[in-house]
Parts: C-alpha cells; structure tokens; sequence
C-alpha cells in the first residue's frame, strides 16, 4: 500500500483529519467540501486498514517538566535488538515513565525524555547507559539536556506539514513555539483521573473514558472540554508514513556558532520548517534536534543540501550537522507514550508504589 492507494477525496480527507485532529465529521465536510457521509466512510476506512493512530499529548510544562533529553547513539552491530534485549536494562530502560518516544533499528537509536528535573531524567537513564556500555552494546552514545525555559520546540510530532509535502500540498509554515512558560495547573482528583485515562487511552470517547474511571459521561464531557479549551492536552493523529511509501526517517543533531543566538536565526528555522517539515524540533541558542521524514533518499539528499547550503552561507554551522537514518524497513521497534508520564506528573511515585502494593495483595 502506498500513497498511490488513496483517491484525491482520501487525500483530502486524511490530511485534514491529521492537520484538524479536533474536528467531527460535520466540521470535516464543512472544511474539506466533502459530503459527510462520504467524510465519514473515508476516516472509517483509513481508521480500519491503520494508516493513521490517535495519541494524546498532555502539556506536560503545566504539569511541571522542566527538561527534555535526548539520548541517541549508535550500537556495535555484533549485538542486534535481539541481544541486547536479554540485557538486565533492557525491558526497565524502555518502560520508564520519562521515555515518550524510542526509535531503534539494529544499529541506531534515538530516545526522548521528558523529566521534571535533571536529577529525574538522569535516573532514567543513567543506569542502562553504564550497562549498555558495559556490556559493549553501543558503538558511542551522545546525550542532550535541554531545559525547556531557555529553548523553543516548534514541532512535536505534528505530522500534518510531512503529510502535505508528500502530497504534494502548498506548506502553511508557522513556528509558533510549544508550552510556553505558564503556571503549574490545580486539579481536583476527579479531573487528574480523568485526565489520564483521556491520555492512556486516546481512541477511546466519553463513553469509554466514563467506564474506565467510573464518572459520569456528562462529567468526563466537561473535564474534557475543559482540558482542551486550557490547552492541558493536544489530540494528534499520526499516520502511518510507511504504509503511504515514506521510505526514510532522520535525526539530526546541530550545533551552532555562538555568534548566533535563537533569536538570530529565525529566518532559518523558518526555512527548515517550510522545506523539510520537521516532525520534531526543538532548539536553544548552541544546539538543536530534529526528526524528519522522507520520502526517499532523494529527497532527503535534496532538502539537506538546501538548508545546509543557507546555514553555512550565513555561517549559523561551522560543522556539519551529525545525523542518524531510520528506513522504516528496518526499524525493530517504535513507541509512542504519554500515559506512564501523566500518571506520575499527576499522581506522584507515592501513587504508583501504593498500587503495585495492591496488586501484589
């Protein structure tokens, strides 16, 4: 299956389905011009064969992180996936409340935390590091801290722009930077409980979430709202990139000139968000990381050498930046979570030591 599959009425409706996840089938044939009813079979169909999932992202600065870090590196290809995961680490390291994103092939990795301090983000990761390291699995391993006052994150796993460029649709830039500073959120447990079930499961409506925690549909509808309309939570829907024929995936790690602060460069952190679409961005003043999907090598080669070309004219780089490739083909593993994370942001250790108490009575 590939993006040759889908009709342009597909098309249209699965890219406003990505770029307008908050919209219901009448809102959607209203955007789109598309009868309802065919809006509606549309998303059926694309929800059915998996080309695209829903996740729920929680404003996770409200909540009170204050650190985003990056681990990526590269492992010693005598140990694939299938070693390393006999590791003591191996299973602890990938459910940690603090890791939201893992990609990994057999020989690269890239892992995002998100932590509300350093000494919480170093606790995640500091012991399977020292044992990978131990035990020879990675070739060098780099990590980032970045805390999240002093930098801007222009994309987060908003797919909607990738998704117009491979469809060939004009790119609505903006970098309108994420979670800017606001004050740490009050509320009662009713609204926490629901709050998370709402991000532990996000494919679910009111009525699912009123069964999972026990509260009314009326109550869970309200809560709901509420967490939309304070931007406490951001429905995504990710598609399926491969499965529409994106063939590759890269993350890139810059460091700047310091000559060129944040403020400096915006003129090229435009350009990168128009040209190659970022699906995550964050960037300080020395340094920045991104993920990006390609279509091809091609493409990729095409849209580096652009920006690079214009970074390095206007000297914001005096080295390339240092970048890792994931073709889809050969990922070995992928996750996506928010859910781990809210319930401790939430709830605190105290709550998820007190229930794993009870299941062991």
């Amino acid at each position: 299956m590939s993006i040759f599959n889908l009709t342009n009425k597909e098309k249209i409706v699965f890219y406003n389905i990505v770029k307008y996840p908050e919209l219901n089938d009448i809102e959607l044939s209203g955007k789109t011009g598309i009868k309802r009813s065919t809006v509606t079979a549309i998303k059926n169909r694309l929800k059915a064969e998996k080309y695209y999932s829903t996740t729920v992202i929680p404003n996770v600065v409200a909540l009170g992180c204050k650190v985003l870090s990056i681990v990526y590196g590269k492992f010693n290809p005598q140990f694939p996936r299938e070693v390393r995961a006999k590791g003591k680490y191996f299973s602890s390291k990938l459910e940690h409340p603090e890791v939201v994103w893992v990609q990994t092939s057999d020989t690269e990795a890239f892992i995002l935390y998100l932590s509300k301090d350093l000494t919480d983000a170093r606790k995640a990761q500091d012991y399977y590091i020292l044992d990978y390291e131990a035990h020879n699995f990675y070739d060098f391993v780099e990590r980032i801290f970045y805390p999240l006052d002093l930098c801007e994150i222009y994309s987060f796993f908003d797919f909607s722009t990738t998704l117009a460029r491979l469809f060939n649709y004009k790119n609505e830039v903006s970098i309108k930077p994420l979670w800017k500073k606001k004050t740490e959120i009050s509320l009662t447990n009713t609204e926490k409980k629901i709050f998370h079930s709402i991000v532990k499961y996000p494919e679910q409506n009111n009525i699912g979430i009123s069964k999972s925690t026990g509260k009314t549909r009326s109550t869970v509808s309200k809560v709901r709202k509420k967490l939309l309309h304070e931007e406490l939570i951001k429905i995504v829907n990710i598609p399926n990139l491969d499965k529409l024929g994106s063939e590759l995936m890269v993350f890139y790690h810059a460091k700047f000139n310091p000559k060129f602060t944040l403020k400096d460069r915006k003129e090229g952190i435009e350009l990168l968000t128009k040209i190659s679409t970022p699906v995550f961005q964050i960037s300080g003043d020395i340094e920045s990381c991104g993920l990006f999907a390609f279509k091809n090598y091609t493409e990729y080669t095409d849209l580096y050498n652009k920006i690079l070309s214009y970074y390095k004219e206007k000297q914001f780089v005096n080295v390339n930046p240092f970048l890792l490739f994931f073709p889809f083909q050969q990922l070995k593993w992928t996750k996506l979570d928010f859910a781990s994370l809210t319930e401790k942001l939430l709830f605190g250790e105290k709550h998820k030591t007190e229930k794993a108490l009870k299941v062991e009575k």
